[in-house]
């Protein structure tokens, strides 16, 4: 697995366990899989969260962008521009 999606399912996986959407029984066996190959590839855990927490982030004002883009030509559509 990427390292950058390792660290956006690692950033995912806390935040849903923090909200309580997701057990932490998930610790205990996403997490700790994470964790692992974290420390076989040298990246610590800290700078791990906050590459996904950028990575969501980034992911996020795309989809603003996209949504910006095709929401004015939504809009000439329906004034029969």
């Amino acid at each position: 697995m990427p390292t950058e999606m390792l660290a956006g399912f690692f950033y995912q996986i806390n935040r849903n366990i923090d909200k309580g959407i997701l057990s932490d029984a998930m610790y205990y066996s996403e997490i700790k899989l994470i964790e692992r190959a974290a420390n076989r590839r040298g990246i610590p855990l800290k700078k791990l969260y906050e590459q996904g927490s950028r990575l969501i982030e980034l992911e996020k004002e795309g989809k603003k962008q996209a949504q910006a883009q095709i929401y004015p030509l939504n809009i000439h559509r329906r004034k029969g521009l």
